[in-house]
């Protein structure tokens, strides 16, 4: 496994990290239960996965519960990854709401550091711009707690550059969350240089593009999760037909290369500049060993430039 220092941190995380939405369960993706999901963190960090990325709205705090009791026994040789910001009232799609206010902050912390059952979080990030609160009042909780222990470093996912910027008036990020994979490459427009100049560690999520980089969906898919609501990507309509056919092609580019579809996406994401860890989410423990295939090789220039040829970026 490669580990790469994340922006200006001392925190050094693997190259592939987990990805802890799926594990949440319900009411956002489907999971092969808990003891399923504890097999999988295990399997992760055995097979040399250090970096672990969750959040207290994955499964409303299930995914917080999961990781907290699988690493226990080796918590200080992982780097957990937690978020603040987002907040329901109950425990559905539609009760979601952004706050990262100076309150929810200070409520939320010490929630999630009871769930995941540690003194400190290595990365705490805001998950989402919260339009209502001033960036001051945020970063200078952030700060706060900072200064209490109770999180090491801080980042947010999410946020534009104008965004970052106002937080970095305020103190140090040492990290941006954002989509990017091979349909989803708007970061590189702005994002990717800002953040390369500040040394701002890029943590790559959704690498697979929720699925449909692996290659298993066609045209006819009818998703009957969270991906029917148009909360994040293209799922339905002409947009989801352009991008099954793009997928197609990339499968043969993988055959080629005697590897899946999803581990040359995932692949791509690492090799891009400002990388410095793609969250990959997973079910069960086979997944998460053919997803590791995705790194510690390098595909040649010819592929290289084909998945770039299917993949290029609408000006």
């Amino acid at each position: 496994m490669e580990y790469r220092k994340l922006g200006t941190s001392d925190l050094k995380v693997s190259v592939i990290g987990f990805g802890a939405w799926g594990i949440g369960g319900a009411p956002f993706w489907s999971s092969e239960g808990d003891n399923m999901s504890v097999k999988a963190i295990h399997k992760a960090y055995d097979l040399g996965v250090n970096f672990f990325d969750t959040a207290p709205v994955y499964g409303f705090g299930l995914s917080e519960r999961l990781i907290g009791k699988a690493l226990k026994p080796v918590r200080d040789k992982v780097i957990l990854a937690t978020k603040c910001g987002l907040r329901w009232e109950k425990e559905q799609l539609g009760a979601i709401t952004k706050n990262a206010s100076r309150e929810s902050i200070l409520e939320e912390i010490d929630q999630s550091l009871e769930r995941l059952d540690t003194d400190y979080i290595d990365l705490y990030q805001v998950h989402w711009p919260d339009g209502k609160t001033p960036h001051r009042e945020t970063m200078e909780t952030l700060l706060e707690i900072q200064k209490q222990g109770k999180v090491r470093h801080i980042g947010v996912s999410n946020y534009s550059v104008t965004q970052m910027q106002d937080c970095l008036r305020i103190g140090p990020l040492v990290s941006l969350q954002p989509e990017y994979n091979l349909l989803q490459r708007s970061i590189e427009k702005e994002t990717v240089s800002f953040c390369m100049i500040h040394n701002i560690g890029i943590i790559a999520y959704s690498p697979l593009a929720s699925g449909v980089l692996t290659g298993k969906y066609g045209r006819d898919t009818k998703f009957k999760d969270w991906r029917s609501k148009g909360i994040i990507g293209e799922f339905t309509g002409e947009a989801f037909e352009r991008n099954i056919e793009k997928v197609e092609r990339l499968k043969a580019i993988a055959e080629s290369q005697g590897k899946t579809c999803g581990q040359l996406a995932v692949n791509w994401v690492t090799h891009q500049p400002g990388v410095a860890s793609a969250l990959v989410g997973v079910k069960n423990d086979r997944q998460v060993e053919e997803n590791l295939n995705a790194v510690n090789w390098q595909m040649d220039a010819e592929s290289g430039n084909q998945i770039n040829e299917i993949f290029a970026v609408d000006e």
